[in-house]
């Protein structure tokens, strides 16, 4: 696996990549997390795929928008960012807040966007929305430092007992990170359409799931919204596949996709 950056004029943009062959496959995130959630996955993606996954601007190493922006934003300069590898065609996948990004690219780069694989699509009611937020919180630096058990106690509430203690010391370094604006993917999130962009896609999808996924019912909830769309659970693992099952998940996209 390499890191490096994309020199856009709105700021640069980290990426994470493995593979030197076969389709172009782009990797959104969930927030307030990055691309480094995907690195058990890269590597095993690589092997049939040039998979590269990004951080959304404000996230991990990205440089962040001047403010809350929207997902439009996101897209526009993650679009940007994947025409400086490709101007043909590609594979979207995003987990949560990254489904809503994908959908946004899939609707500007059009027939370009050959696949997409989604988990934890986003496709929440107020009140799911407003649980979610909720729990990440509103950032609020506190002397005692109670503040960062909050971030820790907010993604064990999301992710349940299951979920290891690497992934939870990866989730919570990297919401720390970038701690003052931690909600803004969210935010854009609660401004964006996503049935609306759900049923506008032509691409075959993928819909897949961990068995122990909270928002599971989500992600059914949108492949009935999606014309060409399969669904696929893999049991008994805990949610956010790309750390907990990267094997799986990447034969899942690559036996999807046709390649290798």
């Amino acid at each position: 696996m390499r890191c490096g950056y994309v020199d856009l004029p709105a700021g640069q943009v980290h990426y994470r990549r493995a593979g030197d062959s076969g389709p172009w496959v782009f990797l959104f995130h969930q927030t307030p997390l990055s691309s480094r959630m995907y690195e058990p996955t890269l590597p095993e993606l690589g092997k049939t795929c040039r998979a590269v996954a990004f951080d959304t601007p404000g996230y991990g190493g990205s440089a962040p928008p001047a403010g809350p922006t929207t997902v439009n934003d996101y897209a526009t300069r993650l679009l940007a960012a994947i025409d400086t590898f490709t101007t043909g065609n590609f594979v979207l996948v995003g987990v949560a807040t990254g489904c809503a990004v994908s959908l946004e690219i899939a609707r500007l780069a059009g027939k370009r966007v050959t696949h997409a694989v989604f988990s934890g699509a986003p496709l929440l009611t107020p009140a799911r929305m407003a649980h979610f937020r909720a729990q990440l919180g509103e950032p609020a630096v506190k002397e005692d430092g109670s503040h960062l058990l909050q971030v820790w106690k907010s993604r064990r509430g999301n992710w349940g007992d299951e979920a290891p203690m690497d992934q939870m010391m990866m989730a919570a370094s990297e919401t720390i990170r970038v701690y003052d604006r931690l909600n803004w993917g969210l935010l854009a999130v609660t401004r964006y359409d996503v049935r609306a962009a759900l049923e506008a896609l032509t691409c075959p999808v993928l819909f897949i799931s961990a068995g122990f996924d909270k928002l599971a019912p989500e992600n059914e909830a949108a492949a009935s919204v999606v014309r060409h769309s399969v669904q696929k659970v893999i049991p008994g693992v805990p949610p956010q596949l790309c750390w907990t099952a990267p094997q799986a998940y990447a034969r899942e996209i690559s036996s999807f996709i046709g390649a290798g």
